[in-house]
């Protein structure tokens, strides 16, 4: 059965808007709304937690572009995105490839186009997606990897930041990074394990990770820097 997609559309056409927006109902997408524009669009990340993949026409007629969104798409989001674009020449693709978009649409595009783009970009997330299951008091939750920051050991228990919410495990450090299985997550103290994909800023005493600034031990730091220069 083909996983349905949550899927906002950035685009400042109206009726190009709609159009994208009656293909994507029809193949039995959801979409999560419209935006006209760069606010409007960062508005919408912000407050949606089951955005699953962004169609951003690259002008929006306006000072910021679609490029604008797309980076911060690829700092804050990593979600996929497809750039529609009635723009084929090598300076704007060039611009555009910089932010690593999923596809590319060229307008006018079909029905066929839209799916065959959307349904690739399923398999290829699907497959090297990674996701773990963890207990947040009575509820089992199914966490994308990729969107944990940081954990922190406290005894018995460990607190899983993610961009929107902390989740209280009962598990050992050791034992979650086990779970993991991705070489992304990195030991960064006796306490500490971050994303090296989330890591902003390193020196020989913390590592920060968005506004948390998290301890760097002596014995992970050449370990975190070698790791973070080579990102």
């Amino acid at each position: 059965m083909k996983r349905k997609f949550n899927i906002l559309i950035v685009e400042d056409e109206l009726m190009i808007a709609e159009m994208t927006r009656e293909m994507l109902l029809d193949l039995k997408y959801s979409v999560v709304g419209i935006a006209k524009d760069h606010d409007s669009a960062i508005d919408y990340l912000t407050k949606s937690e089951d955005i699953d993949l962004v169609i951003l026409d690259i002008n929006l007629g306006r000072k910021k572009t679609g490029i604008d969104i797309a980076e911060v798409i690829q700092d804050q989001y990593e979600i996929p995105f497809i750039y529609l674009t009635s723009y084929s020449d090598p300076k704007t693709i060039k611009k555009a490839a910089q932010t690593s978009p999923a596809a590319y649409l060229l307008k006018p595009f079909i029905k066929s186009d839209l799916y065959t783009t959307i349904e690739i970009i399923i398999a290829r997330n699907l497959k090297s997606e990674g996701t773990i299951l963890i207990k947040d008091g009575d509820l089992n939750v199914k966490l994308k990897t990729r969107d944990i920051h940081y954990i922190m050991s406290d005894n018995n228990y460990l607190e899983v930041f993610t961009l929107r919410k902390k989740y209280i495990v009962r598990n050992s450090l050791d034992g979650f990074l086990e779970e993991l299985n991705d070489s992304n997550f990195i030991r960064i103290h006796r306490s500490y394990a971050a994303n090296i994909l989330k890591i902003e800023a390193v020196n020989g005493q913390y590592v920060l990770v968005g506004e948390a600034k998290l301890p760097l031990s002596r014995t992970h730091k050449q370990e975190v820097i070698d790791l973070f220069m080579s990102r």
